[in-house]
């Protein structure tokens, strides 16, 4: 099996492989590692170019050269492998534009079966961008769009190949991504009312991801809270405390249109996460609305991915409608959930 794994800079995407391949060496997998980038820059070295940080300010005609030349030395080493992980680009934000990261036409040459998209926390490849001179600078609305456009061209890609696509946070469960790829459990996506119970009941979110967490064992989980960019919008919505319990003002450069943005690239990623799974489980342990919650239901009802609910408050018929099973207690789920593992 051949892996495009892709992944914006600074998106955690190398390290992920770096631990995933330390991960299939202790299961005795034979596979192989590539990074595009990497190959490019060798390829580029025998001809007397030495690649520099503005690299991407290269002729395009000397770029798609030498990486067409990684992916001829990457598929003749790939022969070694029973299994072949190759991280690339999909595209850059390099100067304000939009550069090419890899194209359609290496595509064609390449026997990709799969497709993953490396994301992580906004704030957190802010700061590894801030930490690298060759990033250094780059506004959060940019990478934010990157991120956008780097998942996009993935999908667009995959389907390119007609092969399957998933997007994977980069705190994603390392033996879930092994399983994801691997294996046939079945896919879930992990629903619950987020900023309702973190503000009414905040030690019930850790409660909800540990049976995520639990469930790990059978079933590969999509948990929402892997990526916390919401927190960048709470966080400018309300005050900050010292240590000393004194409030302090923050400046932050998260304006209106900003604040739509990340909101936005949250419910994508959400429902995305629910499109790339079988069915979806909601621990619903309030009576009040979530409109998150629902709306995420019915993006689920809508592509015929069965919803699970653990609800015990009086039921509407409208949240039963959305429903194909809902139980009283998380207890009664996981029961349900064993019994009905390979029928789901």
């Amino acid at each position: 099996m051949n892996i495009i794994c892709t992944g914006i800079s600074c998106s955690g995407r190398k390290e992920l492989m770096g631990e995933f391949e330390v991960l299939c060496c202790d299961k005795g997998l034979r596979v192989g590692f590539f990074n595009v980038g990497d190959f490019m820059h060798s390829a580029a070295a025998a001809s007397g170019i030495q690649f520099t940080d503005k690299v991407l300010d290269s002729d395009p005609a000397v770029l798609s050269l030498a990486r067409r030349s990684a992916f001829y030395e990457i598929a003749n080493a790939a022969h070694s492998y029973d299994h072949t992980f190759v991280g690339l680009h999909a595209c850059f934000r390099w100067n304000g534009k939009l550069v090419e990261g890899v194209s359609f036409q290496d595509m064609q040459s390449f026997p990709a079966d799969v497709f993953i998209n490396v994301v992580d926390n906004l704030a957190d490849i802010t700061q590894r961008m801030e930490d690298n001179p060759q990033w250094a600078g780059m506004r959060r609305d940019e990478i934010n769009v990157w991120l956008d456009e780097e998942e996009f061209l993935t999908k667009q890609f995959a389907n390119l190949k007609e092969k399957s696509h998933y997007t994977v946070a980069r705190q994603h469960n390392l033996e879930n991504v092994y399983d994801l790829l691997f294996s046939k459990k079945k896919k879930f996506y992990l629903s619950y009312p987020i900023t309702l119970i973190r503000r009414d009941a905040p030690d019930q979110i850790e409660s909800i991801r540990r049976f995520g967490s639990k469930m790990r064992k059978d079933f590969i989980i999509f948990d929402p809270l892997d990526i916390e960019d919401m927190d960048l919008i709470h966080s400018t919505e309300s005050p900050q405390e010292e240590t000393d319990g004194s409030e302090v003002t923050t400046v932050s450069d998260i304006d209106q249109n900003f604040s739509v943005q990340i909101k936005a690239r949250t419910i994508s990623r959400d429902y995305q996460f629910i499109h790339q799974s079988d069915f979806i489980v909601v621990i619903y342990p309030t009576d009040k609305l979530s409109p998150g919650v629902l709306s995420e239901m019915n993006f689920a009802s809508r592509y015929n991915k069965p919803v699970y609910a653990v609800y015990s408050h009086a039921r509407s018929p409208f949240f039963e409608h959305l429903c194909e099973q809902i139980f009283d207690t998380i207890e009664e789920l996981e029961t349900f959930l064993g019994d009905q593992q390979g029928a789901i």
